[in-house]
């Protein structure tokens, strides 16, 4: 976690997991300190040190599909440095020691830590025959991935600064960050779902950055998208903070449209929805609306798909306290 002069989330509980029942929870309890800062030795230095603007074909096709993929947003050693850094991390997790914390949840989530400003290690159900259960059965870490040096120097790029901008965003916010491990022969399936619900504005904004640190396959589990379904799908539900402070999906009196506030002329049911394979190569960005609709299967091969992710918001739109990623002194961090 972020130590503790710099964390007023205490009372917040852990996020619930989308794979499986993750009977463990593992907190980091490191990430950068005022000595080390983002700026130091070792950071990711992203190519090009002007701003990349997207190009109006690029808005376009985002505004239109809901998602757009950006190949070789990273170079090659870019994203090997940060699945090294990933890697390391599980390692740390695996071996236990100095910074690590064990959390055993009960069924009701009640003793959860809170993953605000936090690296909480999620674990997948099955294979506790692995030499090493811990490491093979991580399934993410999260959601405070970003206050990582490196992540945090990828976060706060200005290559992503200008994505923001050119689609529109006065003060973007990040409300989580996350490492998606999606280990070989084990990484499980993420349902259809919507990360507006999470991430929760009204009216829904938010933008996902899903960069690939590894090539994705169907066969390893890669991300797969339902084109336009940001515009046919409306928000219906929102994580909050219950009146204990745990996690619920509270259900909307009135869903959330993404076109301008205003239902499609013909609703299509989820079940209707085509989903595109994303099958991308390491180093690849893929951008994507909080409505879209999306997916990921499970990984059957012998490769890893891991992947970093961070959330954004608009800072002025309405985003009520009782939302669960929400700090507890009501402000996100800039982008």
């Amino acid at each position: 976690s972020v130590p503790d002069s710099h964390d007023n989330n205490n009372k917040n509980v852990a996020i619930p997991g989308t794979v499986g029942t993750h009977e463990h929870s593992i907190e980091v309890n490191h990430v950068y300190s005022k000595a080390e800062g983002p700026n130091e030795l070792g950071v990711l230095r992203l190519r090009g040190s002007q701003p990349q603007i997207l190009t109006q074909a690029q808005c376009k096709s985002y505004k239109t599909d809901g998602y757009l993929v950006i190949p070789d947003a990273l170079t090659s050693d870019q994203a090997t440095g940060l699945l090294n850094e990933a890697h390391k991390i599980m390692k740390r997790i695996s071996e236990g020691g100095e910074g690590i914390i064990r959390h055993n949840i009960s069924g009701s989530g009640e003793n959860a830590p809170s993953p605000i400003g936090r690296i909480l290690a999620t674990f997948e159900p099955g294979d506790k025959t692995a030499s090493n259960p811990f490491e093979r059965r991580i399934a993410r870490l999260g959601c405070g991935v970003h206050k990582m040096r490196s992540f945090h120097t990828l976060t706060h790029s200005a290559f992503n600064r200008s994505i923001v901008h050119s689609l529109g965003y006065n003060d973007a916010r990040i409300t989580q960050s996350q490492l998606i491990a999606k280990l070989a022969g084990i990484g499980g399936e993420i349902v259809p779902h919507q990360d507006g619900c999470v991430s929760f504005t009204d009216p829904p904004n938010a933008l996902t950055f899903w960069y690939a640190l590894e090539d994705t396959t169907l066969e390893n589990g890669c991300l797969c998208v339902a084109p336009g379904s940001h515009l046919t799908e409306p928000i219906r539900q929102r994580l909050i903070k219950d009146e204990n402070g745990r996690p619920k999906f509270e259900n909307l009196a009135t869903p959330l449209w993404a076109r301008d506030g205003k239902a499609p002329h013909v609703e299509v049911p989820q079940s209707d929805y085509e989903y595109r394979a994303l099958e991308v190569k390491k180093g690849t960005l893929v951008l994507f609306h909080g409505n879209l609709m999306h997916k990921s299967g499970t990984n059957m091969s012998e490769k890893n798909r891991i992947a970093y992710n961070f959330n954004v918001i608009e800072g002025s739109a309405d985003c009520s306290d009782d939302i669960y990623t929400k700090p507890t002194d009501g402000k996100y961090e800039s982008l």
